[in-house]
Order: structure tokens, then C-alpha cells, then sequence
């Protein structure tokens, strides 16, 4: 197989390729930086550069790039079945083996597992699943979901709605903007300067809390947090911050999700961070 031109793909990815967040104001000149190769910890661009890829691909490589055993792993799988579908009553080895052990190694009394293809239909489904658990015990009015904000949780409708960096939503059309709200992130670098630690987390857990009363309690279903937050700036919570807005969430049956797409599967040691 030949080598891959760099130019060519440099060209051929400006003109026919839709890249998330793209800036059309200098895309047309500038294009994309071209990556033709990678290994371990580091990426290799098509001036032969070597880059520690610092980001982890989208903060997904855990095990870093190249690993054979990785790929002999996905050649087997592809050559003995590469897909049949979960509808219905229907399985597979591989799902049914993954779920097992998904379900012996989440965090608490999770056991039950729903694959999605990413971030963004995981988050679009667990409101699904909120709102229809809610719908079943005849709580109808009990829809409403708290997120934060500068919080990251994908780009799909009610996603992206989640999602609390604004400048995401520029020039798009907002859906759920009647059930989803949010509070302030668990920012430890706007900390006034005047507090503690310990006060500003009281303070973020009381404007959990006024939230909460402002929307009534009977209306709102749910909570969603990074346990560490990505893309709104790498942002760790005070401590006991997630415990104490647990707690409150357990108050007022409001359902506590964790969306770990950044922090789970032992990036940060644990297999969850929820952990």
C-alpha cells in the first residue's frame, strides 16, 4: 500500500469534511492539522512531528495507541462475527459478556447496562429512561433535569441542551429549554477569595438546593454531573461536593446521574470515578 499523501488529505478533508466545532472563518485557509500516525502516548503529524497527544485522542485512548493486543483483540472478534444486533430479544456473546462485567464492576447496586454509540445518545437516552420511569410511577409532571454549567455533555438536541458552554448554541435552534436548567459549576478557580473550600461547597450545594425549590421538587427528575468536569476546563469539585448534592438529590427523589464518557474505565484509577 502506498504511503498517504498528506496534501491530498489535507485537501480533500477541506472540501468535504464537516469537522465538530469547525471556525468556517479560517477554515478554508488554514484546513486541519493532518495526523498520519500513531503510538503509545504520542501522534505523529504529516510533517513527521512527534506530539504527546495530551487529550488522549477525545479523552478515550486509555491504554494509548497502537497496542497490538488491542487490534489482534478486534481482528478476532471481526472475523468470528463482526456485529448482529441487540433489538428485541436478541444478544450476542460479546454484549452479553460485556454486560456481566460492566454490571460486577459499576460503582453500587448498578447492574443493568444500554448501549449507545457515544456521549452524546448515552446522555439523550438516560433522560429517556428519567422520563419514562417517572411516566410509569405517575409522576408526570416530575421531568425536569438539573445540569451545570461550562458542563460538557454531547452535541445531539437534548444533549447539547445539557450542555452548559454557551457558545456551543450560537446560531442553533434550542430544544428542552423547558425542562433542562442549571447552576453554577463546581469551579474551584472562581472560588471567591473570601471562602473556604468547605464554604464554597456549602454555597454550590445550597444553590442546588434553592434550585430545587424554585422548580419544585415534584418537578424535577433528575441531576446530571461529570464527576470531573472535561471540556468546561478540567474542573475537580470541592470535596464532598458530589456526596452532599447526592444526599439532597435522595431528598426529594431526584435521580442522580453521572456522566463518566471522561472520567470512568480507570482513567482516574478507579474503574468510576463515581467510586
Amino acid at each position: 500500500m502506498n504511503k498517504p499523501d498528506a496534501n491530498s488529505a489535507w485537501a480533500k478533508d477541506r472540501a468535504h469534511v464537516l469537522h465538530p466545532y469547525t471556525d468556517f472563518s479560517s477554515f478554508h485557509d488554514e484546513g486541519s492539522q493532518v495526523i498520519s500516525g500513531a503510538s503509545g502516548m504520542y501522534v505523529t503529524d504529516a510533517d513527521g512531528r512527534k506530539l504527546l497527544d495530551g487529550i488522549a485522542g477525545l479523552w478515550c485512548v486509555n491504554i494509548g495507541h497502537g497496542r497490538q493486543e488491542m487490534a489482534e483483540a478486534i481482528s478476532a472478534q471481526a472475523v468470528q462475527m463482526q456485529y448482529y444486533n441487540p433489538f428485541g430479544h436478541s444478544t450476542n456473546v460479546p454484549a452479553a459478556e460485556l454486560g456481566f462485567w460492566l454490571a460486577q464492576n459499576a460503582p453500587g447496586d448498578l447492574n443493568h447496562v444500554y448501549y449507545t454509540c457515544g456521549v452524546s445518545t448515552a446522555n439523550d437516552a438516560a433522560i429517556r429512561l428519567v422520563h419514562y420511569y417517572n411516566s410509569m410511577r405517575g409522576l408526570h409532571r416530575k421531568k425536569k433535569i438539573i445540569s451545570r454549567n461550562r458542563a460538557y455533555h454531547g452535541a445531539t438536541c437534548v444533549a447539547a441542551e445539557l450542555t452548559g458552554i454557551l457558545a456551543t448554541k450560537n446560531g442553533f435552534d434550542r430544544i428542552g429549554q423547558d425542562f433542562i436548567h442549571h447552576v453554577s459549576a463546581a469551579n474551584m478557580y472562581a472560588n471567591p477569595d473570601d471562602m473556604t473550600e468547605a464554604a464554597y461547597c456549602d454555597h454550590l450545594v445550597q444553590e442546588f438546593r434553592d434550585r430545587i425549590e424554585q422548580l419544585g421538587p415534584d418537578n424535577v427528575a433528575a441531576f446530571i454531573a461529570e464527576p470531573v468536569m472535561g471540556a468546561g476546563g478540567v474542573l475537580i469539585a470541592p470535596e464532598g461536593y458530589h456526596r452532599r448534592m447526592l444526599e439532597v438529590c435522595k431528598k426529594h427523589d431526584i435521580l442522580y446521574i453521572a456522566d463518566e464518557v471522561v472520567t470512568a474505565f480507570g482513567r482516574l484509577g478507579e474503574w468510576f470515578a463515581s467510586d
